[in-house]
């Protein structure tokens, strides 16, 4: 809850500082401000209420799903809007102490004013449509891989891999047909979903009857998930209700620090998030494997990469990130990856937040390791930087 509240501090904030800069650089007519106020007014309430009733049962899922998308959106909106705002208030600032600037610029000038505020406001919109498109026009991320292990009756493997599909409110039954059609697409052998296939609550789920769309995902081999952190998100449902919804509603299979033998040709192994309880080691979980069969693990977090390769997978997959979901969380990632990747910073003592690998393939030891950017997102319906992806490994055995 804390982190909600956090959340609509920081909505009225920037709303306030875009209203007020936008406000001053208008033309001082009212069929301009009045409309111009409106809007700003009309947002807060939308955002007041969703945040209110979110959960209460006294909105229709329509109702608060148009909701929750307005919200996001405004959000994503007033944070891009805000930065380039006060980049020209700090070039204003810096020009008023050390006059660098030419005096026929002057930026304290309404005029100059308005075409700033009007040209932000128009490139905003833009990275954002094009933000948008790319969330509706997911990538497929196709590699081949060898694993050099016998695999008695299964040479070829065609793994299709989404992390992160958050349904719930905001990725809706809609969406969610469409990545089902999009993954049967692929021909899969085998579907692996690896953590945050649900959003924040099991009640979405309900309403909308989402179970219908997993039930439409088939594959030889098997339909699989593990864990993601959002599936033990604590919203007062009783214990492990979301992962329930995905075993016994949506017919998935749900390894939990589970490893299972498919084909008598290779072991699969699901690992729990982070958050559970009581979660196990690797090499507790595949205690009894036989490692010269080949060894796929599905892991949510990529926190530690070298558990996965000291247990002796050959292929790891991981999520979680979104790979910064929007510009320029992606390079911070990229950046604290290098730093981490330099030793600067003991593993030990690592923040969550630094990843070895934040995105992306790499080959480590004899394992093949993947982290996805995810299929779906949290929050807000865009992909600035970043890509919504499937990803299809086409993998051959001895």
């Amino acid at each position: 809850m804390r982190v909600f509240f956090n959340a609509i501090i920081v909505q009225v904030v920037l709303s306030i500082y875009i209203y007020w800069w936008g406000w001053r650089a208008l033309p001082d007519k009212k069929y301009i401000k009045i409309p111009y106020a409106t809007v700003f007014i009309i947002e807060l309430i939308i955002y007041f209420i969703g945040f209110f009733t979110s959960g209460s049962g006294l909105l229709p899922f329509d109702a608060l799903h148009d909701l929750a998308w307005v919200g996001t959106t405004w959000m994503i909106f007033a944070i891009y809007m805000t930065v380039l705002l006060l980049i020209y208030d700090l070039v204003r600032y810096i020009n008023y102490k050390w006059k660098f600037l030419s005096g026929t610029l002057d930026l304290k000038a309404k005029k100059n004013r308005l075409i700033y505020f009007c040209a932000s406001l128009l490139l905003v919109i833009g990275v954002m449509v094009h933000g948008n498109y790319k969330f509706w026009n997911p990538v497929v991320t196709e590699m081949n891989l060898t694993v050099d292990k016998h695999s008695p009756n299964v040479k070829n493997l065609r793994i299709v891999v989404a992390t992160d599909i958050h349904a719930g409110y905001l990725i809706d039954k809609d969406i969610i047909s469409m990545y089902v059609d999009k993954i049967m697409a692929q021909k899969p052998d085998i579907i692996l979903l690896v953590g945050d296939i649900i959003d924040y609550d099991a009640k979405s789920l309900y309403e909308q009857r989402m179970e219908t769309e997993f039930f439409r995902l088939k594959a030889p081999y098997g339909v699989y998930a593990s864990t993601g952190n959002h599936e033990y998100i604590d919203i007062g449902e009783k214990k492990d209700e979301k992962i329930l919804w995905l075993s016994e509603k949506a017919g998935l299979t749900v390894l939990r620090d589970t490893t299972i033998l498919i084909a008598n040709s290779f072991y699969l192994v699901g690992r729990e998030d982070d958050l559970a309880e009581n979660r196990k080691s690797l090499p507790e979980i595949m205690q009894g494997v036989d490692k010269d069969l080949p060894v796929i693990v599905m892991n949510h977090e990529p926190h530690y990469l070298d558990q996965e390769v000291e247990a002796g997978a050959d292929i790891a997959l991981y999520g979680h990130t979104h790979n910064g979901q929007f510009f320029p969380n992606n390079v911070f990632m990229a950046l604290n990856s290098k730093i981490y990747n330099a030793g600067i910073i003991p593993k030990d003592k690592k923040p969550k937040f630094m990843y070895e690998l934040p995105y992306g393939y790499k080959k480590k030891g004899d394992t093949h390791i993947y982290v996805s950017s995810g299929l779906g997102l949290a929050g807000p319906q865009f992909r600035i930087g970043t890509i919504s992806e499937i990803v299809v490994l086409n993998v051959s055995f001895k």
